[in-house]
Order: structure tokens, then sequence, then C-alpha cells
């Protein structure tokens, strides 16, 4: 009884070792990059609303006005090299808490005080490689009396 138990034992021991050798010979690159390929396409990057803070998901945007800076005309003579990337923006909100509701309440995110329906945050958007990106001043409220 012994002696069948020590002879099993080794028999599978040989083909553990056998296969651990036998799969340490391949390469394994392929199925990994594979792996890493799935797992990228259902990834999903969220970003949250300035206003509100409800995570948007791809292709759902910010409510916004942007003004390039003087007249329409200037703006069109000037080349994309010609412009700093710099610009003003309304922002109102996502879908979420833009027309303004009470479920999701929109927050300046300078003074922490609630919006009022016509209230909007003026913020600055500049042009990053592959992305825009914006710098809140402040609301209507706590930037009234200033300018820019």
């Amino acid at each position: 009884m012994e002696t069948g138990v020590i002879i099993a034992m080794v028999v599978v021991v040989g083909v553990l070792v056998y296969l651990s050798v036998r799969l340490g010979r391949r390469d394994y690159t392929h199925l990994a990059n594979h792996m890493a390929a799935r797992t990228r396409e259902g990834f999903q990057v969220l970003k949250p609303c300035p206003l509100c803070g409800t995570m948007l998901k791809r292709g759902e945007t910010v409510h916004s006005v942007v003004f390039s800076g003087g007249t329409q005309a200037e703006a069109a003579k000037r080349s994309s090299a010609d412009r700093p990337g710099d610009w003003l923006a309304h922002l109102f909100g996502c879908p979420y808490c833009y027309p303004a509701n009470a479920g999701h309440p929109r927050i300046c995110p300078v003074c922490r005080r609630e919006l009022g329906p016509d209230d909007y945050v003026i913020a600055r958007m500049f042009e990053k490689p592959g992305r825009k990106h914006v710098h809140v001043l402040g609301c209507t409220r706590c930037r009234a009396g200033r300018t820019g």
C-alpha cells in the first residue's frame, strides 16, 4: 500500500516537473498583450462635472459658451498657430445639473455657494496636447464687479 502511494507521488511530481519545464519554454508575451488590450477596451475614464461633481461618461459634456476674444472677423483671420490657446468660457452645467434642478445642485467651486437658475461659472480654457483644460475663476456672484 505504501509502495503504491510512493509510486503515485513520484509519477505526479514527475508530471509536474515535466509540465513546468515545458511551459517555461513558451513566450506568453502575446497572451499578456491580448489580455491587456481587452482590459483597456472595457476601461472607461470618468471625469467629474465641475459644478455638481457627477461623474460624466464618454460623450457627456458640460454645457459651456467659449469666447475667442476680439470680433468674429479678427478671430476668423487668426490661424491656429497664432492663437495662444487660452479662452474665456461660461460653464452652465452637465446634463444632470443643467437646467438647474434639486436632484443635482450646482455649486460654485470657488465660493461654495449654490448657483441660481440663471447663474453660471466663469472659467479659462486652455488647449493642452490631446485635450482641453478648464481653470474655474468663480461664479457670477463671487466675481461680481471683476473683469476677465
